[in-house]
């Protein structure tokens, strides 16, 4: 019993301190979504978060380049995700939570991928 317990204080002081280094999403304006279209110049995939970074044209013809924050790669490969899903190059349109400062960056939600085909989340919001 008493190893038990050890076990379970370690286990709950790794997770508060993991909880605590985890930055918040409140920095998301998850109330509006907002779809983006350009050209990837990078996948990260990695944890604690996997990342595309990609070139996008505004209406005025200025190009910005956006980091979409994505769930660890892990999730993401339960989502139906390969490291090479998406590549430098590739021409995507991503929904998004946009940074409430209104910098060019948001949190994934879905993708549409340059072959027509759609990757998103589960219908419960987690990846």
């Amino acid at each position: 019993m008493r190893k038990l317990m050890v076990v379970g204080l370690a286990a709950a002081s790794l997770y508060s301190g993991a909880s605590l280094a985890h930055h918040s999403p409140i920095v998301f304006d998850r109330t509006r979504e907002v779809t983006i279209t350009g050209v990837v110049t990078e996948f990260k995939w990695s944890s604690p978060h996997a990342w595309i970074h990609l070139d996008v044209k505004d209406d005025k013809g200025h190009v910005d380049n956006w980091g979409v924050e994505m769930d660890p790669a892990t999730n993401l490969a339960r989502a139906g995700w390969k490291s090479t899903t998406v590549k430098p190059g590739d021409k995507v349109s991503i929904v998004v939570h946009p940074l409430r400062n209104d910098e060019k960056g948001g949190q994934y939600i879905s993708i549409t991928l340059a072959d027509g085909s759609k990757l998103g989340q589960k219908p419960d919001g987690v990846l």
